[in-house]
């Protein structure tokens, strides 16, 4: 039997490939009849049939040397194709921020990753970065919603990470009312202070006695009540005794109305 040189018929196919994938590799689109094609990894056969393809499931990181030959109907060998095939990682991200942040400062979007060649973020109004930790300068309300991150590890891209960027207004003064007040003229605690009611300029308030008395009522509020009444039937004066009122505050932003009880001391 002569089998002349097929042994040096051969040809590249190198290949990069994530772990996990599987793909197809063939020889020619026109297999001789009567030739099988030997597939092997490393030397260690794969597959050995008709078929010029194989289907091959790459499970484990590395580079791998694959080859394929075909062997006649005469018992010839033929080298037809080998190639190194680097199998590489997926990567995996864990992304985190600062969020939510106050206008002005600093926004921290941080990505924990192994393995990674390449960085991109995406994010509102076009936003895009390559850096593995980005600090975006002066913060404000057109940088709130969602930031993606996707890195890739020799051409194999992780899945999408994303989070959401909130923005909030830290100069403004959170809406309070006290529990009571002391109006004993020590220069402590001695006026009725709602915190945050200049915010609502429309705002309307009334006080009560435990006899559902009208004692004092101002539209709008501006912090000034001293426990003195302004209403009602006054009686040795106009300072309240020490005891527990009732109050009806409206804020006359549409927002449901405040009532409740506050104690006066002295």
């Amino acid at each position: 039997m002569f089998c002349g040189n097929f042994a040096s018929a051969q040809h590249s196919m190198p290949d990069n490939i994530c772990v996990g994938l599987v793909k197809q590799y063939y020889v020619d689109p026109n297999p001789t009849a009567g030739s099988t094609y030997v597939w092997r990894i490393d030397g260690i056969i794969q597959n050995s049939s008709t078929s010029n393809a194989i289907d091959i499931a790459w499970n484990s990181v590395g580079s791998f040397l694959l080859d394929v030959q075909e062997r006649t109907s005469l018992g010839c060998l033929k080298a037809m194709k080998s190639g190194m095939v680097n199998v590489s990682e997926v990567p995996t991200i864990v992304v985190s921020s600062n969020s939510p942040v106050c206008e002005n400062s600093s926004i921290l979007l941080q990505a924990q990753s192994q393995m990674v060649e390449l960085y991109f973020w995406t994010g509102p109004n076009g936003f895009t970065s390559t850096d593995q930790n980005v600090e975006i300068s002066s913060a404000s309300i057109n940088d709130v919603g969602t930031y993606s991150l996707v890195v890739s590890n020799n051409e194999c891209k992780s899945v999408v990470s994303s989070l959401t960027i909130a923005i909030k207004n830290c100069d403004s003064i959170d809406f309070n009312i006290p529990e009571g007040f002391s109006p004993n003229a020590d220069g402590i605690n001695d006026l009725f202070v709602i915190r945050g009611i200049n915010r609502f300029p429309q705002n309307k308030i009334v006080f009560f006695n435990r006899w559902g008395d009208k004692v004092f009522d101002a539209n709008p509020y501006k912090n000034t009540w001293d426990g003195k009444a302004t209403k009602g039937l006054l009686i040795g004066g106009n300072d309240l005794p020490i005891g527990t009122y009732f109050y009806i505050l409206d804020l006359g932003d549409g927002s449901p109305v405040y009532k409740g009880a506050i104690y006066l001391n002295r």
